[in-house]
Order: C-alpha cells, then sequence, then structure tokens
C-alpha cells in the first residue's frame, strides 16, 4: 500500500509539472505584414489654434500601419495628463461620425500643442505655441511604458542605424516621468486671460525632463545649435532617437524639421522606422 501511494504521488507530481512547463513555455508571437517596417514620414501640424492637442503616434499599430496616427480633438486629451488621457491611460478614442465606430489607438508616442504665456511688462500675459513630445506612461508597471534614449544626429544617423544598432543602448532606455500639468497651472485673471495657465519657465523645466520631450525644437536650451527653425541644414543636428514600444519592440525616430515652408509652415515634418 505504501509502495502504490508513493507511487501515485509521483505520477501527480510529475502530471502537475508537466502541466505547469506547457503554460510557462506557450507564447504567442505576433506577425506584422511588411508594410509597417517601411519609413513612415509625416508633416504635423503644429499649430494650437488649429491643432489644440496634436498628434498620437501607434508604431505597430495592431499591424494596421494606415492607422499608425491619429488626429486628437479637444474633449479626447484631458490637458491635466497629457501622457496619460482618458479614463484609464492606456488608450485614446476616436469616434467616427460618419461610421458610428470608435477607433482605439494604443499610443507610443504623443505629440502635444501646448499653450506657453510669458509675462509682459504691461503685467498682462503673451501666449505662444508650445510643442512637446510625450511618451507614453504606465503608472502602475513601468515594463509597459514606452520608453527611448538618444542615439545620435543627423540624417545620416538615422540611416545606418538598424536592427544591429539596438544592443548598445538597450541600457540606455528610460521612460517619461507622468506629469500632472494642472498643478503647475497659474491662475490668472487678466484683461485677455480668465481661467490657468502654464507659463513658459514651468513649461521649459517640464519639458527638460521628457525624453524626447521638446528637444526637437530650435533654439530651446542651446543643446543642438540648431539657430534657424527654417534652415534645412538642420536636419543634420536633430537629434535620433532609439523607441521601446509598448509592445516591446522598436523602431527609430526623429522630427527632421520643426518648420516647414509655404502652406506647411505651420507644420513640422517626423518620421520613424520599425526595426526588425
Amino acid at each position: 500500500m505504501k509502495l502504490v501511494f508513493r507511487t501515485t504521488v509521483m505520477f501527480c507530481l510529475a502530471i502537475l509539472i508537466a502541466c505547469q512547463q506547457e503554460e510557462i513555455d506557450t507564447t504567442t508571437t505576433i506577425e506584422y505584414p511588411d508594410s509597417i517596417y517601411s519609413l513612415k514620414e509625416y508633416k504635423a501640424e503644429r499649430h494650437p489654434p488649429i491643432c489644440r492637442n496634436g498628434l498620437g503616434i501607434d508604431i505597430y499599430h495592431e499591424g494596421n500601419a494606415s492607422l499608425d496616427t491619429m488626429y486628437l480633438s479637444y474633449e479626447k486629451l484631458p490637458p491635466y495628463h497629457p501622457n496619460n488621457p482618458g479614463d484609464s491611460g492606456a488608450v485614446i478614442n476616436r469616434y467616427n461620425e460618419e461610421t458610428g465606430d470608435s477607433v482605439t489607438m494604443e499610443y507610443d508616442l504623443l505629440f502635444y500643442n501646448e499653450f506657453a504665456y510669458t509675462l509682459l511688462s504691461t503685467g498682462d500675459y503673451s501666449s505662444t505655441g508650445y510643442p512637446v513630445i510625450f511618451m507614453y506612461t504606465n503608472p502602475t508597471d513601468d515594463s509597459k511604458s514606452t520608453k527611448a534614449c538618444m542615439v545620435g544626429q543627423g540624417i545620416d544617423c538615422f540611416d545606418a542605424f538598424t536592427y544591429d544598432s539596438i544592443a548598445q543602448f538597450k541600457d540606455s532606455l528610460k521612460s517619461d516621468p507622468l506629469i500632472d500639468l494642472a498643478a503647475y497651472r497659474t491662475e490668472v485673471h487678466t484683461a485677455t486671460i480668465n481661467g490657468t495657465i502654464l507659463t513658459r519657465d514651468f513649461a521649459e523645466i517640464l519639458y527638460t525632463g521628457l525624453v524626447i520631450g521638446h528637444k526637437f525644437r530650435p533654439n530651446i536650451g542651446g543643446i543642438f545649435n540648431m539657430p534657424d527653425v527654417s534652415d534645412e541644414s538642420q536636419i543634420d543636428l536633430q537629434p535620433v532617437f532609439l523607441i521601446k514600444t509598448r509592445e516591446g519592440l522598436y523602431a527609430k525616430f526623429m522630427v527632421t524639421r520643426f518648420k516647414g515652408a509655404g502652406v506647411d509652415t505651420q507644420k513640422m515634418t517626423l518620421q520613424w522606422q520599425a526595426l526588425r
């Protein structure tokens, strides 16, 4: 009886261990179409009166490259948590009035148009557009946040960066801090302003702490010595970033031009390419 009991216990343990090993080894592989890995270039509107809340970017959007960007309406982006919008902070939803469908985007990058205000000698304030790029920040699990690091400068660096280049930068990847803009807004009542505003001084301090932040902007901090926003030569000075997406996949990203020309003067040109 003792021998039978011990044999039975060992048999049950063997089955349990086998089942546990089978569960651990089970993985899901997502196959993306080749179009995901082609170079993507977009001209993003950066003029706040036209595009107040900016543009969401999902680099690997459900395997569908045609839905990788989404302009955001005002009510879909609470101004107090730009890198954690919506009820849960995980997705951006856009309602399509023509089809009645709701399009969901789990964005990686969020190009955000802020108004920053400067105090004038008259005692009033002057507002200017203050574009910034946030990465998605998961407030409870940093492993699910988008991460990035700078890997060089210029279009030649971007073109030369491949999947094999990733290894040397993995330890440098980091996520954005979660910023609550409401905590930094000041209540102002003047002849032209009645409400809360974000001052330029606060904006520069806040965005310096972001990985990409406003580093693509000429004359911000003097970091990359881009003196003229309309100078085509700035393409050789713009920073190049390695992005680790929310899915744990990789891409290279840069803003090639902050200021456009002609009818596109108020648009900046950004580009990225998924890596494999």
